[in-house]
């Protein structure tokens, strides 16, 4: 009688264990989030330094020391962003950052796709180039990191070609950024192809805009 009873606790236990999992690795994730303020340090930093140099708040170096310039740097962002300016980089903050800016790996990845497939092209050009990355990381037909976009199988033929390689310039960086922040001259674009000679799949979807060189669509 009390192996019965035993073991029918023990599967109780097992049962109740396995239907919390999933909320205490939720509360986990919830809580794994560090907030930054003056006196933090580390790898965390670095990335919220350089992302407000992307965005010309921060000057100085990301030199992973959360100090008197990067607490102003949060206070100016958290201004022009419209949040509370406390100078601490708390979730509320990041998560608007993070919405106008990509990290430093990823902006690398986006200019040198963006040298690779219009480095002839206007500024406005090469940013649209950019936004196009950007905007389908955002939709639901495609991957959704820079990197998994870039590298889809057809995707760029730069990319299969080794030109995606090359070292781009400060203006595809600066492209890069812009389309970071928010800026698409491609209005929308999800694809574009030259205007020269468009496929005639690409003459079936909606165009959105022309730039120099490349038409957009979607």
């Amino acid at each position: 009688m009390f192996k019965r009873w035993y073991g029918w606790v023990l599967i109780g236990l097992a049962v109740l264990s396995i239907s919390l999992a999933p909320q205490q690795q939720q509360a986990s994730a919830a809580t794994s989030f560090v907030t930054m303020q003056v006196g933090s340090n580390g790898d965390n930093v670095v990335e919220l330094q350089q992302r407000l140099r992307m965005l010309g708040y921060l000057s100085a170096e990301a030199d992973g020391k959360f100090g008197k310039q990067t607490e102003s740097a949060v206070r100016r962002f958290q201004q022009g962003a419209g949040i509370v300016q406390n100078g601490v980089a708390g979730q509320t903050t990041m998560h608007a950052l993070k919405k106008v800016t990509v990290s430093r790996t990823d902006l690398s990845k986006l200019a040198r796709i963006v040298y690779a497939e219009s480095k002839g092209e206007s500024f406005d050009g090469q940013v649209a180039v950019a936004a196009v990355v950007l905007n389908r990381v955002q939709s639901a037909d495609f991957p959704n990191t820079i990197e998994d976009v870039l590298f889809a199988e057809g995707a760029f033929t730069t990319v299969s070609g080794g030109q995606y390689w090359q070292q781009p310039n400060e203006t595809a960086f600066k492209a890069a950024i812009q389309a970071a922040k928010g800026s698409d001259p491609s209005k929308g674009g999800l694809y574009f192809n030259s205007v020269s000679s468009p496929s005639d799949w690409f003459k079936s979807l909606t165009i959105t805009a022309t730039i120099g060189g490349h038409i957009f669509g979607k």
